[in-house]
């Protein structure tokens, strides 16, 4: 019990035990008796909205993932057209022969993005006797070739596959064996097909002169069937004859596995042709084919052989070429090669084609990098290119060049003294592209004529140094088909639509904030009669409102600036109606009221007082309005809808051909475009759910 006016007082505990406490009267003192409390700071700092909002965005681990991806994906797009020195506006002179360069991140052999590429049936050439005659293989390993690769680019060894083929192209044709030539056609326009040997001359008096035809016997789908009706002719006439050939018939219609042998030398016909004197006449091959109507006809030949005895007076070199010049050889491939290099005619209706032949196939890697930028043999190092390389500090030599020249270049000594005396420099070890070492030797060729001495030497030279690299190259997203940097390529295409996206969404969301805002702040027939033009305005479809736009789009206007505007001609509309809501569920609350109470005029109500409060639901729809341009930007581009923009959907464009060939072409920039997609999302839904947390987890 507490005495009043007592300095003590009693009390009992939880065990009934009475207890007395005293005070004295300076144990208590009054709490602020003179202090405005409600003026006074608070101990805690005070946060904003923007602050708070911020504190709960870092909470989201996905949208700081997101928006630190997105922030590195922009800043790319910034610095990699600024700081990649690779020129897209023209095709790269030095890749011009070996494009489409792998990607290479890591070294060659890693076997993960080093720059190599994998090929498959690659016709190869090599030595056939290491084959036998049942087709198997019992020699030790053997060394393909291809004219199109460079191979000590091939990393590791060829694996090898004897295959059959029905039909081959023109590739595989040089290093077939056997088989037989189809001739075929459909009757249309022209209905005769043409097929000549080049011209050849024949010595009647001299030697013994034959022409061997071989139809093919291949039963099942590649028979005859409709035969159609050909002639095989010999087209004819005097050295000293003008004018047109004469042709003499051969044969016609032969049936399946034919042989027809003709003894040209004894022929009346052409021996009343040869010129007098030497018995010689021009000649050549012809084959004619006409198809049945409506039908495919076809003929087969498995060889056509016209050849020369060998008597006592056998025919030199020269004339070997030349019959060679006109001939086919016994393989049908090797008829293929000469009909195809030569005088060969085909209408648009006639097809030749190899079947049924044998070759040999090789898989292996290619290092791209290598057969585009590393060492190569050359013969025609020039006076100039080492006086080049030693003004530039590259080389220096102990016997001047000119002395050289000038003195005895042919005398083998003065060559060792002149290449001993070349040596490169520090800067030329980096920059010059010979090679000078025990293992890339120097050597001269001297070539004398009309009183003109042409000094050449022959080296290893650094194709990457010719090219102006330090060390070799590596493209990261490798090279295209003109051989521009995909990386720079997918990067600057990029930056293209992230402007054009960030551009129209700032205009869009001016457009839309106040249109939007006088709609929803106003109401009334105001609201009626803005909303009806929205509603009229978005019933006409995106696609003809940027169709009409971009046709008739004056010549001297950038297509990126007409898409823009077609992307703001409607683009507003959401934004609009997103505004519109926000100021319908703020307008009539309390502090607008009191506001509006004390005089705030309606600027100030929009600006100062409902805006405020909307602007995180706005600011994130804008942010998700910037991937949504982007998207249609590439979509539109790659659809081929939208052409002359250099934007990331051109990109795709220009490389949806080499998909199933060079895939990275396509894997890398529909990577870069998901991965901007989702950072955005990722960052939009973080901004949302910091913004307003009660929509967390909505849509």
């Amino acid at each position: 019990m507490i005495m009043e006016n007592s300095k003590t007082f009693t009390y009992r505990d939880s065990k009934n035990v009475e207890h007395t406490v005293s005070f004295q009267q300076g144990d208590f003192s009054l709490s602020q008796v003179n202090a405005d409390i409600h003026d006074s700071k608070m101990k805690s700092k005070p946060t904003t909205f923007f602050k708070d909002a911020l504190h709960r965005f870092v909470k989201n681990k996905s949208s700081v993932a997101g928006g630190v991806i997105l922030g590195a994906i922009l800043l790319l797009t910034i610095f990699v057209p600024i700081f990649d020195q690779n020129s897209l506006d023209t095709t790269n002179a030095y890749l011009s022969y070996q494009t489409k360069l792998a990607p290479r991140l890591f070294s060659a052999g890693s076997g993960f993005w080093d720059g190599t590429t994998q090929f498959k049936n690659i016709a190869i050439d090599f030595d056939w006797d290491a084959y036998e005659k049942d087709g198997t293989y019992s020699g030790g390993p053997v060394t393909g070739k291809n004219a199109n690769f460079d191979e000590s680019a091939i990393v590791g060894s060829i694996s090898y596959s004897k295959v059959g083929e029905n039909k081959l192209d023109d590739s595989a044709v040089s290093y077939a064996r056997g088989g037989y030539v189809r001739l075929s056609a459909t009757e249309g326009t022209t209905s005769t097909v043409n097929l000549e040997s080049s011209e050849g001359t024949i010595y009647l008096g001299y030697y013994d002169y034959s022409l061997d035809i071989v139809t093919a016997d291949i039963p099942g789908e590649f028979a005859y069937g409709e035969q159609g009706q050909y002639s095989i002719n010999l087209l004819y006439k005097g050295l000293s004859s003008e004018g047109d050939y004469s042709v003499l018939p051969l044969a016609e219609n032969l049936s399946d596995g034919q042989t027809l042998h003709f003894d040209l030398s004894t022929n009346e016909t052409l021996l009343s042709a040869a010129d007098k004197g030497n018995s010689a006449i021009k000649a050549a091959l012809q084959i004619v084919l006409n198809p049945l109507e409506g039908k495919e006809s076809s003929l087969l030949l498995k060889s056509a052989v016209f050849s020369a005895a060998e008597g006592s007076m056998k025919p030199s070199d020269a004339e070997k070429e030349k019959l060679a010049g006109m001939s086919c050889s016994d393989a049908a491939q090797k008829m293929y090669e000469s009909v195809q290099s030569t005088a060969t005619r085909f209408t648009s209706t006639g097809e030749m084609k190899i079947y049924h032949a044998d070759f040999v196939t090789g898989e292996f890697r290619y290092d791209t990098y290598q057969a585009a930028f590393g060492d190569q043999k050359s013969d025609s190092i020039t006076e100039a290119n080492l006086r080049t390389y030693e003004k530039n500090g590259w080389i220096t030599m102990k016997y001047p060049l000119n002395d050289f020249v000038n003195d005895n270049p042919r005398s083998e000594e003065n060559q060792k003294r002149f290449l001993a005396g070349i040596a490169l420099t520090d800067e030329g070890k980096v920059n010059c592209p010979l090679r000078l070492d025990e293992e890339h030797p120097m050597s001269v060729k001297v070539v004398r004529g009309s009183g003109i001495t042409t000094v050449t030497f022959s080296g290893t030279i650094s194709r990457y140094r010719l090219y102006g690299y330090s060390s070799m190259p590596r493209f990261i997203f490798g090279t295209d088909d003109q051989g521009r940097d995909m990386f720079k390529l997918v990067f600057q295409g990029l930056r293209y639509s992230v402007v054009l996206g960030v551009v129209t969404t700032v205009v869009n969301l001016a457009i839309g904030l106040v249109w939007g805002a006088i709609s929803g702040y106003f109401g009334g027939w105001v609201d009626l009669a803005m909303e009806r033009f929205t509603d009229i305005l978005g019933g006409i479809p995106w696609v003809v409102v940027m169709t009409l736009i971009l046709i008739n789009k004056p010549d001297n206007m950038s297509t990126i600036l007409m898409l823009g505007i077609a992307l703001c001609t409607t683009g507003w509309l959401g934004t609009s109606s997103l505004t519109r809501t926000q100021f319908y569920r703020y307008k009539d609350r309390e502090y607008i009221l009191a506001a509006r109470t004390l005089g705030a005029s309606d600027g100030r109500l929009i600006f100062r007082h409902i805006l405020p409060n909307a602007i995180g639901t706005l600011i994130t729809s804008s942010v998700l309005m910037i991937p949504s341009v982007i998207f249609s930007e590439a979509s539109l581009t790659y659809l081929g809808l939208i052409r002359g923009m250099d934007g990331f959907g051109a990109t795709l464009t220009s490389n949806q051909k080499y998909m199933t060939t060079y895939p990275y072409l396509i894997i890398f920039p529909s990577v870069v475009m998901a991965l901007v997609m989702i950072s955005f999302n990722l960052f939009g839904n973080g901004l949302r759910d910091a913004f307003n947390p009660s929509l967390k987890g909505g849509e």
